[in-house]
């Protein structure tokens, strides 16, 4: 009879209890490789930088607040920053992913405010040829040999190691080659 009373469920003190002292609540932890926003995938590319204005007599930013920011930086900025590609080959490079990008857009928003007449697709078709169009004209300069290291690395955000004979050893070999295509895709835009 005794062990009857202690199993019984008895209240106490506003909660079910089993003759012992009070369970702690249930708490599900996160799971080690969910993590949103900040996960890896997320921050790749990102860097964190002062959001401070620069001080007129010193050139210096100043931060008092400790507020930062970040914004994604591309390989070929990267790139361009380390000596890696020229100034010239970078320029180009952007031009080139610009037309690409542009490829990609929709057709806009029109110049002014006003509707002057009823939308027509002839319009929007376009726009699209333009835009094509200005991108063939800048993919023309890219020569065939040149084409598979420029698409990787330019158009698709990639590294040299995409390409069979840049992985590994040859990354280094993969970047010589970008500065060359670069280059010469530069000295063909005449820039």
């Amino acid at each position: 009879m005794g062990k009857m009373r202690s199993r019984r469920i008895r209240k106490q003190m506003g909660a079910w209890q089993h003759g012992c002292a009070p369970r702690p609540a249930v708490s599900l932890h996160a799971a080690p490789w969910d993590l949103g926003a900040n996960g890896p995938a997320m921050r790749a590319g990102l860097v964190l930088e002062d959001r401070g204005e620069v001080n007129a007599e010193t050139g210096r930013r100043v931060n008092p607040n400790k507020v930062y920011g970040a914004r994604r930086v591309d390989m070929l900025e990267v790139w361009h920053r380390r000596g890696v590609i020229s100034t010239a080959g970078f320029t180009a490079a952007e031009k080139l992913r610009d037309a690409f990008e542009g490829t990609q857009r929709g057709p806009g928003w029109p110049e002014n405010d006003r509707v002057q007449s009823s939308p027509k697709p002839d319009h929007a078709v376009t726009i699209q040829v333009d835009r094509i169009s200005r991108y063939a004209k800048l993919a023309a300069y890219v020569t065939r040999e040149d084409w598979p290291i420029v698409e990787a690395c330019v158009l698709d955000g990639r590294t040299p190691a995409a390409i069979r004979g840049f992985r590994g050893k040859g990354y280094q070999t993969g970047l010589v080659a970008l500065h060359d295509a670069l280059d010469r895709m530069a000295c063909a835009m005449g820039s």
